[in-house]
């Protein structure tokens, strides 16, 4: 076997399905946004000048990731089968796995819009345009959401530590150049 994936059934054989451009170029979008947020996370407390910046990153992950949501229904009939075998174990995981990415990448960045309303901020993008006001000032809501947003920024940096190793497990054991579906070039 060539060790690339099937087109129509997910398994090694014929060439790769790729995803469809505006899938990957917001799947590139996202991970650029997260990785940014993630470390304008780490730096605020040192930073604080950095927490504008950190709160318009968010707004576009949450935009490209309800674009990629859209997409994702989309485009349904023209994306890549899964390289599991329908019903396996792995299978499962791989799209619990997609399940609870999507969660995050909405979660996270609505979790930080709720908090900074909370708190009795507006939300500026980009100190350029301010987005609606989703909720009251509430000092309590405000803790808890700002608690909720750094956990599960946790949790999503976690699942995408496990996103990418899944890749390279399928790369290494398995001979499956899952990467080159989701690569813009």
């Amino acid at each position: 076997m060539s060790g690339e994936l099937s087109a129509s059934s997910g398994h090694a054989g014929q060439s790769a399905r790729r995803y469809p451009l505006l899938i990957i170029l917001a799947h590139w979008l996202i991970a650029g946004g997260i990785a940014a947020n993630l470390v304008t996370g780490w730096l605020l407390d040192d930073a604080t000048e950095l927490l504008d910046l950190h709160r318009s990153i968010g707004v576009l992950v949450l935009a490209f990731s309800a674009l990629r949501l859209f997409c994702r229904f989309a485009y349904r009939k023209q994306m890549p089968d899964s390289v599991n075998e329908a019903g396996s174990l792995q299978y499962r995981v791989e799209k619990l796995a997609h399940t609870l990415l999507y969660a995050g990448m909405v979660l996270v960045p609505l979790l930080g819009w709720l908090k900074t309303n909370a708190a009795g901020h507006v939300l500026v993008l980009f100190d350029t345009v301010e987005l609606p006001v989703l909720m009251a000032k509430n000092r309590e809501l405000s803790s808890l959401f700002g608690e909720l947003h750094s956990v599960s920024a946790y949790l999503l940096a976690m699942l995408i530590g496990l996103h990418i190793a899944g890749g390279v497990a399928h790369v290494m054991m398995e001979k499956r150049n899952v990467f080159k579906r989701m690569l813009p070039f």
